[in-house]
């Protein structure tokens, strides 16, 4: 204080006045940088991720921050950022393994790699495509896993938006209306009911966003439990041919209605899929096969432009085109669970365009009028394969799935 207001003394040399205002100067310098850092809010890590979040979620969407604890993450290949007033929406698949032997590191991984990808550049909400609670869903809306595999993981302000979940069949060998309540607890999560659909505006047009229950769909083609997965775990009021019925009729009429500039139908399980468990599925499970081919003839009648889905823990795209549009078919279930293997590629269908199995990770999508972009990125935000899906093209891309081309692409256990 005396370098602010001197008081009446004798006078001191100036040397020794010069010495005692620098050191003023200094302390004030020291207790300002002090306490900003007190007022810093932390940024999770792969260690800290428990330590900081005891009060749950932020609430409010803040600018965002980018920590120095992402400067390693997204060095070779970032996401680039997203066209002037386009909309950008994250999506993650079967992630819910935090605790367990079957990927507990690599769903924390995966959320600290959302986490610096979402502080460069926040997206306006994320989705999931199912099995968001491992092993067998939750038993009700107070299910410590709510906790422990979701609000105390993805825990950044900049993850700090509207999550829209999806059903996988782990879920549904729980309680699914536990899921849909649990909307009521935390606003983050909006899950209105097991399927759903959700439209977001954008600068030229909006998107529709249909969120299905594949399980659920699947009980209209279901005759014994045996022919379907965990057909002795579901429950007839979740997964039984009258709330199929229903699903499907809603499924039908929603396709049918407006005219949004991209319609996109989100699902758990691929409709078209390379991963070596697909072929052994549709196999041992016909009312899993059967599903699929309704819903793909379902797809492409409508013109749908995007189903994007979970189940096989790989990345894919496949690409299918009738005479009037083209339908992209995607997988992206490498959220945290451990990797599954590809077919080899000589059974791989025409209409798969990309496919790798090699990374956890999560995707970001961004909207246009004219376009939709989708960065696949792994645990570091690492860009590893983007593709785009153009309005002004009725024509799926060709060549692409010649061997010579999937050499680069395909992963692993091959």
């Amino acid at each position: 204080l005396s370098c602010a207001f001197p008081m009446r003394r004798p006078r001191m040399r100036a040397s020794e006045l010069q010495f005692r205002c620098l050191g003023c100067v200094v302390a004030t310098f020291l207790f300002v940088s002090v306490f900003a850092l007190s007022l810093r809010a932390p940024s999770p890590s792969l260690v800290e991720l428990d330590d900081w979040a005891d009060e749950g979620p932020p609430t409010a969407i803040v600018a965002p921050v980018v920590s120095s604890e992402c400067d390693g993450f997204g060095l070779s290949s970032p996401l680039p950022p997203a066209p002037p007033g386009a909309l950008s929406l994250f999506s993650l698949g079967d992630w819910g393994v935090r605790g367990m032997t079957v990927g507990s590191d690599a769903q924390l991984a995966v959320a600290w790699g959302m986490t610096c990808a979402a502080q460069r550049e926040a997206p306006r909400a994320v989705f999931t495509l199912g099995d968001n609670f491992y092993g067998n869903g939750v038993s009700s809306v107070d299910d410590p896993q709510f906790e422990f595999k979701w609000t105390r993981v993805y825990t950044d302000q900049a993850l700090a938006v509207p999550w829209y979940p999806t059903l996988g069949d782990h879920d549904q060998c729980g309680d699914v209306d536990a899921q849909v309540q649990f909307s009521k607890k935390d606003e983050r999560w909006q899950m209105p009911s097991a399927y759903y659909e959700k439209t977001f505006a954008f600068d030229g047009g909006v998107v529709s966003v249909i969120f299905v229950d594949w399980v659920r769909l699947e009980g209209r083609f279901s005759e014994t439990s045996k022919d379907r997965r965990f057909g002795d775990l579901l429950r007839e009021d979740q997964a039984g041919k009258a709330t199929s019925n229903k699903h499907w009729e809603w499924l039908r009429e929603t396709l049918s209605t407006g005219n949004p500039t991209w319609r996109v139908v989100v699902g758990h399980r691929p409709v078209i899929s390379v991963a070596a468990r697909s072929a052994r599925d549709a196999l041992e499970f016909p009312a899993e096969a059967r599903t699929r081919k309704a819903l793909r003839e379902l797809m492409e009648k409508t013109g749908v432009d995007l189903w994007i889905n979970g189940h096989d823990h790989t990345v894919q795209v496949a690409c299918s085109g009738t005479e009037k549009s083209k339908t992209y078919f995607v997988t992206a279930g490498v959220g945290g669970y451990d990797l599954h293997e590809l077919s080899p590629r000589n059974d791989w269908p025409a209409e798969t365009e990309f496919a790798d199995s090699t990374f956890h990770g999560f995707q970001a999508h961004r909207f246009t009028k004219d376009t939709i972009t989708t960065h696949f990125l792994d645990e570091k935000a690492e860009v590893r394969h983007t593709f785009v899906i153009d309005k002004h093209t009725t024509k799926c891309p060709t060549g692409l799935s010649t061997k010579a081309t999937v050499d680069n692409n395909a992963a692993g256990g091959l």
